[in-house]
């Protein structure tokens, strides 16, 4: 379900507020082009004061102060965040970890499956519902907010984790093998002693336990969603403000939820999209949020929240938040919604800023983002993209990433260490201009000339048979190191690696170590300096070709084995890659693949970024964005089309319905950009 118009607003709290400024905030929202507040996720509390009283002045006001101003509304279920007297009355819905039982306080700190949760959240649930469910202006609803599991290791959820293992193994025998439990004597031959997962060293049943709890989540999301669907009309949508994996901002696919199912049961998928800015804003974060929010229900998707002021290294510099809104825009978003409207005077998220600062007055923030609101006006079915197709797909898997954590590189020191390569090789095709979709094992890869595998360290056979049809059938696939190695329960193969597919690949290996002073060096073909070296770093295998052809091979005073095979295999090909890159690497490595398969290789590329789709009126348009402080030019490649924005604007008289065609040089000014419309 996309919405019928562009959404554009920012979360409210009346309930935060120093003093009462509602009609002035509206009214200030309303001026600057705003049709949508975002309220009560975080607000059990307010909601429900003691157990069983319930005051719903706050919602009340905002809803009819909204309705006063034409705004619509998204209400969020206010369940990540339990109020004290719960907390004291039932201390058990607190999450025990490893480090012991959590302390009020933080959110997202309960058990999300014990029944006294899940009572108590229904209640509040149900009379929410029963307060709001007549009101017109309500257009949807967010489950919960950034769910996670809360990493909850009580007795009763351990019982949980072994009950579905018991279901899924009638043979305590066939458990034992399928996890290689004998190790250390780790064998379990009673389900009713079984071991505090808290204490295992089997990276298997490790993992098994947080595919457990997301597995919880998905469950949970889906349990409110049916809650909701007694209440609400038609016409509104159920969405869930999806995050990511965090280093420093919104970096990877996030390790505790299984995104994609979560969203099968709702109507439009959400993302929180949190990105570096100022000299670091590239453009990069926001376009890796946008590929996971349509991967998840192959269609636009809502930012739900990303900032204005945000973090006080993040301010942007003059006209950033400009092009920050039109990059979200170019990805698909169907909205633009800001964490929060007013900055926090009290706790944690105080230095976290919104749209107005402490002072509650309208300045340059507010300004700009008035500005570009009216800008757009008129224009949105132009603008917004609801069609995009990759040429290139990146498979991400939560298994995977799962096993990567497990068995980490021998150097300890990096953090993330799956969501740091899928984002490097992500990352390098956004700087080459290619445009890149994110899929998941289950997905149909045909319609993608190239798909890329990042460490998919957990693969059983069925992903396994699918990859090699994908390449039967004419697909053009790279594979990066530490690829097949184990199966869905992490246990690894005892055979020869890559598991399954040495035919595939034509090559085989069984030794490996960490870089140090490694590099590697292509080899036969014309397109690539052949004398250029490129450091190796993270991991290296050294591949032994059978009927593949060798692309590299390292350089080092004794490592000089093979890095990189290609296979002509069916009527596509297998690249595999058996080494960390850096991305002048991966830039080249990408480049070859591309002459294989056929696809021209960018001219233009970062800081000048193209990202293009299918408008709502039916027709292309190219986003041409400049990520940088010094003025750019793009060597337009395009269908011949008009201006529909540029620097100055997208009214007619500051373009003038401008024509381009290919061939033309299109100036771009300093963090700014050029949209342009083709038939």
């Amino acid at each position: 379900m996309i919405p019928s118009q562009f959404l554009f607003g920012a979360a409210y709290y009346d309930e935060y507020m120093p003093y009462d400024r509602i009609d002035t905030d509206f009214q200030l929202m309303r001026d600057a082009g705003m049709n949508v507040i975002r309220i009560a996720e975080s607000t059990w509390s307010t909601w429900e004061p003691t157990d069983g009283n319930f005051d719903f002045t706050h919602l009340n006001r905002m809803l009819n102060v909204a309705q006063k101003y034409d705004l619509q509304v998204i209400i969020g279920t206010p369940t990540y965040a339990i109020p004290s007297w719960l907390a004291k009355k039932h201390p058990d819905i607190l999450s025990t970890t490893k480090d012991g039982p959590s302390i009020y306080g933080h959110r997202q700190l309960s058990d999300i499956t014990n029944p006294n949760y899940r009572r108590y959240a229904e209640r509040i649930i149900r009379r929410l519902m029963e307060e709001i469910k007549d009101v017109p202006h309500i257009i949807g609803f967010q489950l919960d907010n950034e769910t996670r599991s809360g990493g909850d290791t009580s007795p009763r959820t351990q019982a949980l984790f072994v009950r579905s293992l018991k279901e899924k193994y009638p043979d305590i025998n066939g458990f034992n093998r399928a996890f290689g439990l004998d190790y250390w004597s780790n064998r379990v031959d009673d389900w009713d002693a079984f071991p505090d997962i808290r204490g295992t060293i089997n990276g298997s049943l490790s993992a098994a336990y947080k595919a457990f709890l997301r597995d919880q989540i998905t469950e949970f999301l889906h349990w409110q969603c049916n809650i909701l669907k007694e209440y609400i009309r038609k016409d509104q949508f159920i969405t869930h403000n999806f995050d990511f994996s965090w280093i420093t901002c919104s970096h990877g696919i996030h390790p505790e939820v299984n995104q994609k199912d979560c969203a099968e049961f709702m109507d439009i998928a959400g993302t929180d999209i949190y990105h570096l800015s100022q000299d670091n804003l590239d453009g990069a974060t926001i376009a890796f949020g946008g590929s996971v929010g349509r991967s998840l229900k192959k269609a636009p998707y809502l930012v739900l929240e990303t900032q204005s002021q945000g973090q006080v290294q993040w301010l942007p510099y003059p006209g950033q938040l400009r092009l920050q809104a039109y990059s979200h825009l170019s990805n698909g978003a169907a909205s633009v919604m800001y964490w929060n409207w007013h900055s926090i005077h009290n706790a944690i998220e105080s230095y976290w800023k919104g749209i107005l600062s402490h002072d509650l007055k309208p300045g340059r923030i507010y300004d700009e983002l008035k500005a570009w609101r009216h800008e757009i006006t008129g224009m949105e079915d132009h603008l917004q993209i609801i069609k995009k197709q990759g040429v290139v797909a990146i498979l991400a898997d939560n298994r995977s990433l799962n096993g990567i954590d497990e068995f980490p590189y021998q150097t300890y020191d990096e953090p993330g260490q799956y969501n740091n390569v899928l984002r490097e090789i992500y990352d390098t095709l956004y700087k080459m201009n290619i445009e890149t979709d994110i899929v998941y094992r289950d997905d149909d890869f045909s319609a993608y000339p190239i798909l890329i595998v990042p460490m998919l360290y957990s693969a059983d056979e069925d992903t396994i048979r699918s990859l090699e049809k994908y390449v039967e059938n004419g697909g053009h696939l790279l594979v990066t190191f530490r690829s097949f190695f184990s199966d869905e329960n992490i246990k690894i193969y005892p055979d020869d690696q890559p598991h399954g597919l040495t035919g595939l690949f034509g090559m085989s290996y069984s030794e490996f170590t960490i870089p140090k002073d490694v590099s590697v060096s292509f080899s036969d073909n014309p397109e690539i300096d052949n004398e250029k070296e490129y450091p190796v770093k993270k991991w290296m295998e050294f591949l032994t070709p059978t009927t593949a052809d060798v692309w590299a091979r390292y350089v080092h005073h004794d490592w000089n084995g093979n890095a990189i095979t290609h296979n002509r295999y069916g009527s596509g090909s297998a690249t595999y890659l058996g080494a960390g890159l850096d991305e002048t690497g991966y830039r080249e490595l990408i480049k070859r693949i591309l002459n294989v398969a056929g696809i021209p290789i960018p001219e233009n590329e970062f800081p000048t970024i193209r990202r293009n789709g299918i408008n709502r009126a039916g027709k292309h348009v190219i986003y041409l964005i400049n990520y940088s402080s010094e003025p750019g030019v793009y060597n337009y490649d395009g269908q011949p089309g008009h201006i529909l924005v540029n620097e100055n604007g997208i009214s007619p008289e500051n373009n003038s319905a401008k024509t381009v065609v290919p061939g033309d040089i299109i100036e771009l000014k300093p963090w700014n950009l050029v949209v342009i419309e083709t038939e």
